[in-house]
């Protein structure tokens, strides 16, 4: 499969959500579609927040989301991938490829130090290996409780 030329990635936008939730096949948060629109708003319109939409056409096939944040042993700023996902039938094209690099190119012009992604299967190791990722040990995790605990 080729990457298509009617494929553009644009930023994020606050109406994105009902589109990306479907083709991502998010969750409802706490099982209210109100909630989770709100907190999608929320979260594309952090600083802190990068958020990519891969069209085509109008339809969106993948979307890609850094976070950031300051750290002091890095003495600048930390990207790390939250989220990358493409339509099944348009992976091997080149999308995920096209919005990660755009993400790299983005963080690395915001002045991030490190771009970090904690690969959620082997098939995603193989994928940030291919895009020159390296591993880099390992992360834990706390869940956290709702908004403002």
């Amino acid at each position: 499969m080729t990457l298509s030329d009617d494929i553009r990635i644009r930023r994020g936008r606050r109406t994105d959500y009902p589109a990306l939730a479907a083709l991502c096949a998010w969750p409802l948060r706490d099982g209210s579609p109100a909630r989770s629109v709100r907190l999608y708003r929320r979260t594309v319109a952090d600083l802190a927040y990068d958020l990519y939409v891969a069209e085509d056409g109008e339809r969106p096939i993948g979307v890609v989301a850094v976070s950031y944040v300051r750290t002091l042993r890095l003495g600048g700023q930390r990207a790390t991938l939250e989220e990358l996902y493409v339509d099944p039938e348009r992976r091997g094209a080149g999308v995920g490829r096209r919005l990660l690099e755009l993400a790299v190119r983005r963080a690395a012009g915001r002045g991030a130090r490190a771009f970090e992604a904690r690969p959620t299967d082997e098939a995603c190791e193989r994928f940030l290996g291919h895009v020159g990722f390296e591993p880099a040990g390992s992360r834990y995790s706390r869940t956290l409780g709702g908004e403002g605990q």
